[in-house]
């Protein structure tokens, strides 16, 4: 797939636009569009390209006309699991962890959306032939790739996820730290409001050693590597939970970062260079075309109908392996209560216009 450098005027864009930065309005994405049409070159190649959907300015010329895809046309529900693995720079391991898991949902007939992070030390069965039926699910993903599972990682992680929760898994995205840090760097870092002062004293470094991390309360600017570091701490009050708070943190940032009009234009007139740089850093079952449709559906998405949710004490209690693990145990009625309120479709309720 990402061989196909033709689309990728949208591709880019898409990707941000569905697993980062979830729900950014499509007005700022037309706007984007716009500024992107009148005041940055146009390379011929991508004019050149089929267009499913026509989107003229009136001040655009005909040789400046700039299109969307059509949105996602599906009835039901989407679910995509977003996988960060624990792949660091210059590393080519056969299989990694992940670092991060979160499930995402948009429901085209009410027009709603969600994210769900699931935390690392999740005690669950894994399927497959392994040599025990409970891990961390945050080995899904390596045992699938260091075992041959068929597919992979991905499908095993998509398989362990699927069965825990009880809800299809229609895609999957995995990025490793270098396509995260990257893509914060290319739109020019974001700011977040930082709840309370962080203070890691042993932040893992790239070279399996250890640096401190401080960062105060308050409206920080972050380039990718900060970002980096304020998504994966663990040194808080309440840990792993805190963390899938500050990822979530960091998909609303880039969200807003995208609002704007110019960065996001910019961001499409860097695509051919930017899949030259992640073409390594990212793996998914998407095609461009269904990121594309995608996207446009999530900017159609209203803020308020965007739901945010973390597994943690509320659904999970911690408990200790007989190797002396420290595990969360899922407490499945209330997951299952979660499962109903965050993956079911109210049908009578009303699509937004």
């Amino acid at each position: 797939m990402w061989q196909t450098r033709k689309p990728l005027i949208l591709g880019l864009a898409a990707l941000a636009a569905v697993f980062i930065a979830l729900g950014a309005s499509a007005l700022a994405y037309q706007r984007a569009y716009d500024y992107f049409a009148n005041e940055l070159t146009i390379l011929p190649e991508i004019l050149d390209q089929p267009r499913p959907v026509v989107i003229a300015t009136s001040s655009s010329a005909s040789d400046e006309i700039v299109v969307l895809p059509k949105a996602w046309d599906g009835k039901e529900r989407v679910n995509i699991l977003l996988l960060g693995i624990d792949q660091r720079a210059g590393e080519r391991e056969r299989a990694y962890r992940t670092d991060t898991m979160i499930v995402f949902t948009l429901d085209p007939l009410t027009m709603e959306a969600g994210a769900l992070s699931i935390p690392r030390d999740l005690w669950v069965p894994i399927p497959g032939n392994f040599d025990q039926v409970n891990y961390r699910i945050n080995q899904a993903n390596f045992l699938g790739d260091a075992f041959d599972y068929p597919g992979g990682g991905i499908a095993l992680a998509r398989k362990t996820v699927e069965s825990f929760l009880g809800i299809p898994i229609h895609f999957v995205v995995r990025i490793n730290f270098t396509a995260f840090e990257y893509f914060i760097d290319r739109i020019g870092g974001i700011v977040i409001d930082v709840p309370e002062p962080i203070y890691d004293p042993a932040y893992p470094t790239d070279d399996y050693g250890v640096e401190v991390f401080s960062l105060p309360a308050g409206l920080q600017t972050m380039d990718g590597l900060t970002a980096l570091k304020y998504a994966r701490t663990r040194h808080s009050q309440n840990g792993d939970f805190d963390r899938a708070r500050r990822q979530q943190q960091v998909i609303m940032a880039v969200r807003e970062k995208l609002k704007d009009p110019r960065v996001l234009a910019s961001l499409i007139a860097s695509a051919p260079e930017i899949l030259s740089e992640l073409s390594d850093s990212i793996k998914t079952d998407l095609t461009l075309d269904q990121m594309q449709q995608l996207a446009v559906l999530a900017q159609r998405i209203e803020r308020e109908r965007i739901k945010f949710e973390v597994l943690d004490q509320r659904y999970t209690e911690f408990a200790t392996t007989p190797d002396g693990s420290q595990v969360l145990i899922p407490i499945r009625a209330r997951i299952a209560e979660l499962r109903q309120r965050f993956f079911s479709t109210n049908t009578t309720a009303q699509a937004s216009p």
